[in-house]
C-alpha cells in the first residue's frame, strides 16, 4: 500500500507545474547514542530514573502516586515504574527524597542533579518539572563547568512560575563538560523535587535554503541480486547543507555544533507540498550519520552520509544465543531484535515466518544484522527499514496486490529500461538440509588448557567456547578443587559459557574447569532439488547451490526454498527501471503498472535539489 496521503497531495505531485518542499531534522545530542552523557543525583526517591532527564521526553506517562500525602483514591494516580525495563516505556524522570518545608523550601543539602558529557557549547538552559502533577522548581541555580572543574557560568533563578522553564543565553558558553542543577525551593510544600528534563538536547530543522540537496537510495533487495531471498540492505542518504555561516566547520570554536558533528547522529527526512490545509509532509525515513562531516573551506556546503537502523544492527553483537527447540523463525527474529534493544513497535515480522518451525535454533556470536539475514534466508524473506524507521521482515511474495500507481502514458515518466540479465538465470536449484541431532549421553565439551589461577578472596569470570557447538544440557564443574574454591555462577549459551569461580581461601589457588553437555551434530543431510527441464534444454544446466544454513533442517523447508527460487530465477530477470518525476507516496513493495504489466517496487532512488526526480526499480509479477 502506498503511503497514505490526501487526494490534494497527489494532485499537487502530479501537476505539470509543482513546487516540492523538503525538510531534514538532525538530532545532534541523541542520549541513546551519545555515551558521554552521564546523570547523577545526590538524593533519590524509592522510584526514580535520573537518566530520563536527558532523553528529550518532557512529559511523565501519568500522574504518579507518592506517599507524601498528596494523593487521592480518585483513579487519576498511577504507580511509578517498578524497574528499568518498565521505565523504558513509562517516563517518570528524577524524583528527590527530601520533602520541601514551609513555603516549599528545601533544607541543605538541597536536591541536586548533575549531568556530565563531552565538552560542548551551551546555548540554552532548560528545567522541566512535572506537568501531570503541576509541580515545578521555583528557586534554583544552574552551574556550568569546564572539564577541569572551572566554573564557566552560574544562572540563578528565583520566583519561577513555569512547569517548563527555559532561557537562551546571551552568548554561548563554550566547552561545557558538566551542568549542575540545585533546587532550593519547590512549588508545593511537603513534596519532593521532580524533574523530567534538564539537559538541553540540540536538534535543528533544515528547510529550503539551509537544505541544499539530498540523494536517497532505499531498497528491499540488494541491487542486481539474482536471488531475492535473504537480502538485507541498509537504506542510505547523502545530504548537503548550507555552510555559509561556517557552523559545520570543524575549526569554528563559536559554532553551536562544536564537538557534536559525530557518527550516529539521528537524521529524519520529509518531502512535502503546500496544500489548502498547510504543508503536507511524507516521511522518507530515519537514518544515522556514518562518518565525518565534509565541510571543505573552498565550498559553502557541508555533506554527510547516513544509513538506517540496519547499519546500527550490523555494529551490535548477538552473543546470548541459547539452543531453542521447535521455535518459529518469527519468534527467533523477535529474540534477536529485542536483544538489539528494539521495542515491538520498532519492528514488523511477516506472519508467514511464524509457520516455519526449526527443531534446533541457535547462533554463534554474530552481529544482529547477520542473525536476521540467516533467519530471512531460511524463511524466504527480505529485511529492510520502512519510512518510519521500522525494521520489516517480509516473506517473499508478501507485497501489495492493489495497483498503487499506474504509469499509463509517456507523460508519467521520462524513460523506462528493461535490462535483460541472462547471466542471472537459474534452472536447477539445490538446497541441502542441516538436521541436528543431540548426543545420546553427556560428554566433555570443554576443559581448560591450563589451570586457572584465582587470587585469595577473589572471583574470576571465565568465558569459554565449546569444542563443537552447539551444546545443550551443559554443566560446569571443577576437577578436584581445593577446599574453599567453587563455582558461584554460570550462564550457558549455545556456543559457550560464562563461569564465575570464587576462592574463599587466604592464598591463591589453581583449578581446572570442565564442562560436560550434549553436542548437537549435523547428521543425515538431505538434498532438495528443483529443475526446469525446458530451460535446461534451451540454456543447459545453470545450477545454483543454496548456501549452507543451519536453520534449514527439514526436507520440506528445503524443497519450498528450492521451488520458490526456481520460479523466480528460471527466466531472465524481468525488472524495469523507470525515470520519472517522483512521489514520496510510492513505497517499497508497492504494486505498480507500467504499459499494462504489473511490477513490485524493489528500490527507489530519490533526488531532491529544489526539485524532485526519482528512479524506481521493480520486479515483474510472476
Amino acid at each position: 500500500m502506498p503511503y497514505p496521503v490526501t487526494p490534494e497531495f497527489n494532485e499537487k505531485m502530479q501537476a505539470l507545474e509543482r513546487r516540492v518542499l523538503a525538510k531534514a531534522v538532525i538530532d545532534y545530542t541523541d542520549p541513546f547514542l551519545d555515551q558521554s552523557i552521564q546523570v547523577a543525583a545526590n538524593e533519590e526517591a524509592n522510584a526514580s530514573y535520573p537518566a530520563q532527564v536527558a532523553d528529550s521526553l518532557a512529559e511523565p506517562f501519568a500522574k504518579i502516586a507518592s506517599l507524601d500525602g498528596s494523593c487521592n483514591l480518585d483513579g487519576t494516580y498511577h504507580l511509578a515504574p517498578r524497574n528499568a525495563e518498565e521505565a523504558a516505556t513509562h517516563q517518570m524522570g528524577w524524583w528527590g527524597h527530601q520533602l520541601a518545608g514551609i513555603g516549599g523550601a528545601f533544607s541543605t543539602p538541597c536536591p541536586t542533579l548533575t549531568v556530565t558529557h563531552e565538552p560542548r557549547p551551551i546555548h540554552t538552559l532548560k528545567v522541566v518539572g512535572d506537568s501531570k502533577r503541576a509541580e515545578w522548581p521555583v528557586d534554583f541555580r544552574i552551574d556550568l563547568y569546564a572539564l577541569d572543574g572551572t566554573l564557566l557560568r552560574a544562572e540563578t533563578v528565583t520566583g519561577n512560575t513555569d512547569v517548563a522553564w527555559s532561557a537562551t543565553l546571551p552568548a554561548p558558553v563554550l566547552d561545557v563538560a558538566k551542568q549542575v542543577l540545585t533546587i532550593t525551593r519547590w512549588s508545593h510544600a511537603g513534596r519532593q523535587a521532580k524533574v523530567l528534563e534538564f539537559f538541553t538536547s540540540i536538534q535543528e530543522t533544515y528547510l529550503a535554503g539551509d537544505l541544499v540537496s539530498f540523494n536517497l537510495l532505499e531498497e528491499s533487495e540488494v541491487s542486481h541480486a539474482s536471488v531475492p531471498i535473504g537480502n538485507i540492505s541498509a537504506n542510505e542518504v547523502a545530504i548537503s547543507l548550507s555552510n555559509k555561516s561556517r557552523k559545520f566547520s570543524i575549526d569554528n570554536d563559536q559554532s553551536p555544533l562544536k564537538g557534536l558533528l559525530k557518527v550516529n547522529r539521528k537524521v529524519r527526512l520529509w518531502i512535502g507540498v503546500e496544500t489548502s490545509q498547510g504543508v503536507e509532509w511524507v516521511p522518507l525515513g530515519v537514518f544515522w550519520t556514518l562518518d565525518d562531516w565534509d565541510s571543505p573551506d573552498d565550498k559553502l556546503q557541508a555533506t554527510v552520509t547516513a544509513r538506517d537502523r540496519l547499519e546500527l544492527l550490523r555494529k551490535g553483537t548477538y552473543q546470548s544465543s541459547q539452543v531453542l527447540t521447535n521455535v518459529s523463525l518469527g519468534a527467533l527474529a523477535e529474540i534477536v531484535l529485542q536483544d538489539a534493544g528494539l521495542a515491538p513497535s520498532e519492528y514488523h515480522i511477516d506472519t508467514a515466518l511464524y509457520s516455519v518451525i526449526v527443531p534446533y535454533a541457535w547462533f554463534q556470536p554474530v552481529s544482529h544484522r547477520e542473525a536476521l539475514r540467516l533467519i530471512a534466508e531460511a524463511g524466504l524473506a527480505v529485511v529492510y527499514c520502512d519510512r518510519l524507521g521500522v525494521v520489516r521482515m517480509e516473506a517473499f511474495g508478501s507485497v501489495g496486490e492493489e495497483v498503487a500507481m499506474d504509469f499509463a502514458s509517456r507523460r508519467d515518466y521520462f524513460r523506462t529500461r528493461t535490462p535483460v540479465r541472462p547471466s542471472q538465470v537459474i534452472n536447477e536449484v539445490i538446497v541441502t538440509t542441516q538436521p541436528l541431532r543431540p548426543a545420546t549421553s553427556p560428554e566433555e565439551v570443554y576443559r581448560s588448557n591450563q589451570p586457572i589461577s584465582i587470587a585469595a578472596g577473589q572471583t574470576v569470570a571465565v568465558t569459554v567456547h565449546y569444542n563443537a557447538p552447539p551444546v545443550i544440557e551443559t554443566v560446569a564443574s571443577l576437577e578436584s578443587p581445593p577446599s574453599g574454591v567453587s563455582i558461584v555462577g554460570a550462564e550457558y549459551y549455545a556456543w559457550g559459557a560464562e563461569v564465575a569461580i570464587h576462592n574463599a581461601n587466604g592464598s591463591a589457588q589453581q583449578v581446572t574447569l570442565v564442562i560436560n553437555g550434549k553436542p548437537l551434530s549435523v547428521m543425515n543431510k538431505e538434498r532438495a532439488v528443483a529443475r526446469d527441464e525446458q530451460s535446461i534444454i534451451e540454456n543447459a544446466v545453470l545450477r545454483y547451490e543454496f548456501p549452507a544454513n543451519h536453520l534449514i533442517q527439514s526436507l520440506t523447508q528445503a524443497q519450498t526454498i528450492a521451488d520458490t527460487l526456481l520460479a523466480s530465477a528460471k527466466d531472465p530477470r524481468r525488472d524495469i527501471e523507470i525515470d520519472w518525476r517522483g512521489s514520496p507516496a510510492l513505497l517499497l513493495g508497492d504494486r505498480i503498472r507500467v504499459k499494462g504489466a504489473d511490477y513490485h517496487v524493489t528500490a527507489n532512488e530519490i533526488e531532491w535539489a529544489g526539485s524532485l526526480r526519482e528512479t524506481t526499480t521493480a520486479r515483474r509479477v510472476i
